[in-house]
């Protein structure tokens, strides 16, 4: 089928479209402290607010739950498509060419933090409702455009939507990894770890602090010690002494959580450099766990929780923050691991490993895997559709990313990154070419439109 008359209405509303994301991108959205009626803090309340009033004055239906997730809905009929996007970002971190929340526009590129995780699909899914309204395409199924606020830190928004009975799409997708339609992701623990800091050791370690976030590789870290230590001169590693202390600083390279293969990170680097220094203490407990049970691997083999699967791929691990100070110590641990492994076990095998260091697990949370057979009718009509739109004939993917379609039955995720695009999701210098994103929504409102055909 040609989606022409879809196309050409989603490019006369381009300046608009565009402008719309750039409003909502301008916005700090990172996760803050709770406040009366925001739950995840002022930012991600006001993102949310702000595509709220976007729906309300494009003349749609909107609602929101408990400012925790928010949508905008057109048509009739009892069944219903969701298309979850969420208005939450990581923080920025360091190493920007243009603002991270300026979504300036330079030479046909728009830069800045959400442009494609996930502002730009979800303001441009909007849009895909408006068009398939104004063309009066015929549609079985309503359509509603569902944005959380906290899909970064856990989507506890989305849990939030489900655990209090608010209306569930029966098929749809998120706008959030890649086409041409994702089968498949691999399950997720995260753990939080630490431990009180009673013993002196034998190095006075003031303050190790590394990190934006546990699921983002460490792009850089920072060890602060009074007195003199062996620094070893690596890469990416700067030496300062000033005023008694040695400070050492460690530079990394930053890459998405479900793939740290593609970074460096700053955390491992720095403890390598240091790690013929006798610490004692919790800070050399901390030291030999990441070492010993992580250091440069990605893949889970030390930790005793490799899993390879030819369908769903390998496991990963990554340490995303770590924090150390007189009182306490704390670490976080991403792994994900494909559909060959059992979530017990690979979280029984790591409290074990990390108790092994007297240490401990704190918090532990855990996605499951997502599993949709390709010949299903929601893969088999977005793969169609991917086709139709580009003449790119592909097979759908598994990946580690976990995406909000997770929190839904029948969900997957879809779009908005080609295939063989750069990964620049969580890391510095997020971007996208207008172009591009225009043809990804230009597929996202034609997927919407077959999915709300029965």
């Amino acid at each position: 089928m040609s989606y022409g008359v879809l196309n050409t209405k989603m490019r006369e509303m381009q300046d608009e479209i565009i402008a719309s994301i750039q409003q909502n991108m301008r916005i700090e959205s990172v996760k803050g402290e709770p406040q009366p009626e925001a739950p995840y803090g002022a930012g991600p309340k006001a993102a949310l607010e702000d595509l709220l009033e976007l729906g309300r004055k494009l003349g749609f239906k909107t609602g929101h739950a408990d400012n925790r997730v928010g949508w905008v809905e057109y048509g009739e009929g009892e069944e219903m498509v969701g298309v979850l996007g969420h208005v939450d970002v990581v923080p920025a971190g360091e190493g920007w060419k243009y603002p991270a929340f300026g979504a300036e526009i330079h030479d046909g590129v728009l830069w800045g933090r959400g442009c494609l995780d996930d502002k730009g699909p979800t303001v441009g899914a909007i849009y895909a409702l408006k068009a398939i309204r104004d063309l009066n395409l015929p549609i079985d199924r309503r359509i509603r455009v569902l944005f959380g606020s906290d899909e970064e830190c856990g989507s506890s928004c989305a849990k939030y939507y489900v655990e209090n009975g608010y209306e569930l799409p029966v098929i749809g997708f998120t706008p959030d990894a890649e086409f041409p339609a994702i089968f498949c992701e691999k399950g997720i623990s995260n753990f939080t770890c630490g431990a009180p800091v009673l013993r002196k050791g034998n190095i006075d370690v003031v303050s190790l602090e590394g990190g934006t976030a546990s699921n983002v590789v460490m792009p850089s870290c920072r060890l602060v010690v009074n007195g003199d230590i062996q620094v070893a001169e690596t890469e990416g590693i700067t030496v300062t002494k000033k005023d008694g202390q040695t400070i050492v600083e460690a530079q990394g390279v930053s890459a998405h959580g479900s793939t740290p293969h593609l970074g460096v990170n700053a955390g491992i680097r720095l403890l390598e450099a240091v790690k013929e220094n006798d610490f004692g203490g919790e800070f050399q407990e901390l030291m030999d766990f990441i070492l010993d049970k992580i250091g440069t691997e990605t893949n889970g083999e030390k930790l005793g929780v490799y899993y390879a699967d030819e369908e769903t791929g390998e496991t990963t691990v990554n340490l995303g923050i770590v924090s150390y100070d007189k009182e306490k110590l704390s670490f976080t641990l991403d792994v994900r691991y494909p559909k060959n492994a059992s979530a017990k076990v690979v979280d029984d095998t790591i409290v074990n490993a990390v108790n092994s260091y007297t240490l401990d697990v704190t918090k532990k949370s855990n996605l499951n895997l997502l599993y949709v057979p390709k010949d299903s009718e929601l893969v088999t009509k977005l793969v169609r559709v991917y086709e139709a739109e580009t003449g790119d004939k592909r097979e759908p993917v598994a990946i580690g990313g976990g995406t909000y379609a997770k929190e839904f039955p029948n969900m997957v995720a879809f779009g908005p990154v080609f295939p063989g695009e750069p990964d620049v999701i969580h890391q510095p210098n997020e971007c996208v070419e207008v172009e591009k994103l225009m043809r990804a929504l230009e597929i996202t409102a034609a997927a919407m439109y077959e999915l709300a055909k029965k």
